[in-house]
């Protein structure tokens, strides 16, 4: 397991690879702080990555990154070539947040949220596949999430979909729900809940 200095390291020296001036910053003087590296692009923007928007498995290393200009760009590289790509928003300004990005088998899952949708995203060989819904309940449990929406809301159901192939499964009871850990609950909760369980 790679420590989370590692992994802000790994992202540095790539940044600095790419003539950039990264330093990692901590949102308060505790040891236990989130830690945040921060640089400023070639429009003068103040860029940043959050500790936990960093995933690395075998020699691949992605990033959620956020910045006035690139609004929220993915950033991927792998296999001795780098892509990026920009979440989709349905108004950039609010701002969308990364619940997790994470090498699952041979894809980049990236979920995020943004004003009125979750989007699920599969990344492999350059190409984005995702899933929106318009809500904030989930929940994850192996490579099956569960999801509720705003609208159409039926407590005695609960909605999945498969990952990393995005397909949509039968939907399942809440009784069933509860005994597989996939009750969707809304994001306002503490801990890691996506990873994997």
């Amino acid at each position: 397991m790679i420590s989370i200095m590692d992994k802000l390291n790994l992202v540095v020296q790539k940044l600095q690879q790419e003539n950039y001036d990264p330093i990692i910053k901590s949102d308060s003087p505790e040891e236990s702080a989130w830690k945040i590296i921060t640089w400023t692009d070639e429009k003068g923007d103040e860029c940043r990555i959050f500790e936990e928007d960093i995933a690395i498995k075998d020699g691949s290393l992605a990033w959620f990154q956020s910045s006035k200009h690139d609004n929220f760009l993915v950033k991927i590289y792998e296999n001795d070539s780098s892509f990026s790509w920009e979440a989709v928003t349905y108004n950039p300004f609010f701002g969308c947040y990364c619940i997790l990005l994470e090498w699952y088998k041979d894809h980049l899952i990236f979920i995020y949220q943004e004003k009125h949708d979750i989007y699920i995203c599969a990344i492999k060989n350059h190409h984005v596949n995702y899933f929106n819904y318009h809500g904030e309940d989930i929940e994850r449990n192996g490579n099956v999430i569960a999801y509720d929406t705003y609208t159409g809301k039926n407590p005695e159901i609960v909605r999945l979909i498969q990952i990393p192939e995005l397909i949509e499964l039968a939907p399942i009871t809440a009784a069933e729900a509860e005994e597989r850990g996939l009750i969707p609950t809304g994001l306002n909760r503490p801990g890691n809940f996506l990873g994997l369980k």
